[in-house]
């Protein structure tokens, strides 16, 4: 049972599918709204984790998170991102889901499991493959959006180590750094200082707890396009959950101590 009323959009919801086709078309598009949003949310999909250990990632330590990071993302290849816009005090909100071409589930690493929970979901491989977004033309234009010039802006996970580091891996067309600290530093630089990871800022929300859709039933809110498990979904839903929460919990800004947790890569 909800905690909370539901919500109910302001507005019809369309999520823009992008592949190599429309790729110039709607980064034209985010080029032109960019400075109109504060908001950034992101989510990605990957073919699971092929690096794992025995214990717990919480008993590690945050240099040893870290590599377990570093090593899964330098040898995956990404599948969707999916990416919202929006702003606090408005229900307007414009969401993409970037669909990558290169991973081939006959022979790239992968988790068997999570790629055919995946296909199961409604993504497409084949698709993909053959007409999907080139990884490094999606990243000259990404740099040229508009989106990582305000350090005003405020970017939004959900669990996001791995959303964040492969969008880093993509856009420095290189592995990620060596260390922790320079990965953090290579964050802060390329989307500023409010950098937030809704499951963690859910820790501190009485009554809120679990999965992305968990956390959104206990709030009241709706998934209003597209389905679970698909980016361009996922970063709505992390979107319009970050700003409930916002609302609820934190009226008076978010305090410090949540902007250095990174993703779950530190500790408090």
């Amino acid at each position: 049972m909800a905690l909370f009323h539901h919500a109910k959009p302001s507005h019809a919801m369309v999520i823009r599918p992008v592949y190599e086709h429309n790729l110039e078309k709607e980064f034209a598009i985010i080029r032109k709204v960019a400075a109109s949003y504060r908001c950034v949310a992101i989510d990605t999909e990957f073919p699971g984790l092929v690096y794992r250990t025995a214990s717990h990632p919480r008993f590690l330590s945050p240099e040893q998170r870290y590599a377990l990071v570093k090593a899964n993302v330098d040898s995956l290849k990404l599948i969707q991102l999916g990416l919202t816009l929006s702003n606090m005090d408005s229900g307007d909100a414009i969401t993409w889901e970037f669909n990558f071409r290169g991973f081939n589930p006959e022979i790239d690493a992968q988790d068997p499991e999570s790629v055919e929970f995946l296909e199961s979901n409604g993504i497409d491989f084949s698709k993909n493959y053959t007409q999907g977004v080139d990884v490094e033309r999606f990243a000259e234009l990404f740099w040229s959006s508009g989106l990582l010039t305000k350090f005003n802006r405020t970017w939004i996970t959900f669990h996001g180590t791995y959303d964040l580091a492969f969008l880093i891996k993509m856009l420095s067309h290189d592995g990620l750094p060596d260390t922790m600290q320079k990965f953090l530093y290579r964050v802060t630089c390329y989307f500023g200082f409010d950098v937030f990871d809704v499951k963690h800022l859910s820790k501190s929300c009485n009554g809120l707890y679990g999965s992305l859709e968990n956390v959104a039933k206990i709030l009241g809110i709706n998934r209003i396009a597209g389905q679970a498990h698909q980016a361009g979904s996922d970063s709505l839903l992390i979107s319009d959950v970050y700003k409930k929460m916002q609302k609820i919990f934190f009226k008076n800004g978010i305090e410090w101590r949540h902007t250095s947790i990174l993703c779950g890569i530190q500790e408090l």
